[in-house]
């Protein structure tokens, strides 16, 4: 491969041979860069309902439990995402806030679990696509990466995607390196495969099935040695039974995810459009938040996913994923024109049907954002370094021309202080708020939310660490003044609030209940 001039070839030539360098260098330079710019960048503000329930599973762990009692008026708390029965706990599965929890107890913030996941992503990407391409090609996708790395929300958000996006680069590298060695180190790729296998396990557990199933048929055929199989079989087991032991401790089954129960108790649109609506009658709202957004938001998402536009909104879901990480719409072309050749190549023929296998995923899920496709990350960026093989004589000039564009973009977004997640929804002052609250009347507060059904069925507000009852500022559900009273008889030093946020989203009102309780 080119890259143009003749001494910039040889050095990338010479760089890209030593892979192990590249790998380590790739996450040095995510880390490394991103600590540097925090002092104008820095760590993000959570404002979706997604980070807020993986933050609270981060503060359980970082705190050495695996979940939490449920409290006592947890009716009060009820917060989207969130389980409060059989305990308090969050919906998702435990990897992203493992991740998180990393960053919490031994960097003092959550995010810089974040930042060390997309570190370890970028190594993993740059590990797997050496497992499928010459070096310099591999030097070049691990290039390409670097933008969904550094500027993308899988870096700037809590919602998650790096770790995924590891544990899927970890299973189809270490399926390249054990299909295509057969040697005594077989058996240390099949360990990673392994660990790659648990990651998304523990992360997107129906993509990563999409992903793990076809690359382990397909080493099946290849190899069927006790050295490759004995490996991925313990730790998977080991794996799935510790998932067991967290399901069993959040939700009283190990066979129950904390994400079927929480569907159980608030929803009634299921995930897949391949399955039924749940009867309208069967989930108990208490509180207007939760119906708004089940009988708005989520049935006209599952009524797109059952009319004639869900075609072209796929299409688009695809195609942002896509671009988001390849970092620009130009690499998606050449993927795209040479997309038969890609499934005839002996090279990239499984990639190419792992491809397949996450497009046919997406049909059949309701909602669909970049973060799905997390597991594939790695699979995109091999098939789109490979279809750029296929017009190398203008590679150069193209790859020069987007890294320079992206790079001007982006240092002129992190100056202006204009980074998308620096816009965010109205309820990303909820941290704004408290410390507002805490410099003006010093003390321990009580928020009660009042909703009027005005605001966007997006912007919750209630939501609290994992000992409610030790935050400074507790949210929690207005219930009406006489249930209310409940509430302030459990706090007698607090001070209480009534907030309207669809009616002054800044304003605090001191509770009147309160006065003579």
């Amino acid at each position: 491969m080119t890259f143009g001039f003749p001494k910039v070839q040889r050095l990338l030539a010479s760089v890209s041979r030593r892979q192990t360098l590249c790998c380590c260098g790739a996450a040095a330079l995510v880390l490394l860069v991103r600590a540097a710019l925090l002092p104008i960048w820095q760590p993000p503000v959570p404002s979706i309902y997604d980070e807020f329930s993986y933050l609270l599973q981060a503060d359980t762990f970082a705190h050495g439990r695996v979940t939490n009692s449920s409290h006592s008026l947890w009716q009060f708390f009820e917060s989207i995402y969130i389980l409060q029965k059989p305990t308090y706990a969050s919906k998702y599965p435990p990897g992203q806030s493992l991740a998180m929890a990393i960053g919490e107890r031994v960097l003092g913030h959550p995010w810089f679990g974040v930042w060390l996941s997309c570190g370890a992503m970028a190594a993993a990407l740059c590990w797997a696509l050496q497992g499928f391409l010459p070096p310099a090609w591999a030097l070049l996708g691990s290039a390409i990466s670097l933008q969904l790395c550094f500027f993308s929300y899988w870096m700037n958000s809590y919602w998650g995607g790096a770790v995924a996006a590891t544990g899927g680069a970890l299973v189809v590298g270490a399926y390249a390196r054990i299909a295509g060695r057969r040697s005594p180190g077989s058996a240390f790729y099949a360990c990673i495969l392994g660990l790659g296998v648990v990651v998304l396990m523990y992360t997107r557990p129906f993509e990563g099935l999409l992903l793990a199933v076809p690359v382990l048929a397909v080493l099946l055929r290849a190899d069927r040695t006790p050295q490759v199989w004995m490996p991925i079989v313990l730790i998977g087991a080991a794996g799935a039974g510790w998932l067991g032991y967290y399901n069993y401790r959040v939700t009283g089954n190990a066979l129950l995810m904390p994400y079927q129960e929480y569907f159980n108790q608030y929803e009634t649109t299921p995930p897949f459009n391949v399955m039924s609506l749940a009867p309208a009658n069967s989930r108990t709202f208490r509180h207007f938040d939760f119906e708004f957004l089940d009988k708005g938001w989520a049935l006209e998402t599952w009524n797109t996913a059952h009319s004639w536009r869900f075609p072209i909104k796929r299409a688009r879901d695809l195609y942002q994923a896509m671009k988001m990480i390849l970092g620009s719409p130009l690499w998606i072309a050449p993927l795209l024109i040479f997309a038969p050749r890609l499934l005839r190549s002996r090279r990239t023929r499984l990639p190419a049907w792992l491809a397949v296998a996450w497009v046919t995923g997406a049909l059949i899920t309701v909602p669909y954002y970049p973060h799905y496709a997390a597991p594939f990350t790695a699979v995109i960026l091999i098939l789109a370094v490979e279809a750029l093989r296929s017009i190398r004589q203008v590679v150069p000039l193209l790859a020069s021309i987007i890294f320079a564009y992206m790079l001007w973009t982006d240092a002129s977004q992190i100056y202006r202080h204009r980074t998308p997640d620096a816009y965010r929804a109205v309820n990303g002052r909820k941290g704004d708020i408290e410390r507002r609250l805490a410099a003006q009347s010093p003390g321990q507060h009580v928020i009660i939310v009042h909703y009027t059904g005005s605001h966007s069925p997006h912007e919750e507000w209630i939501y609290n660490p994992a000992d409610i009852d030790a935050a400074p500022v507790i949210w929690a559900q207005d219930m009406g003044d006489t249930e209310n009273r409940r509430l302030i008889r459990y706090y007698p030093g607090r001070a209480f609030w009534k907030f309207e946020p669809d009616e002054s989203p800044d304003n605090l009102i001191p509770y009147a209940a309160s006065g003579g309780n």
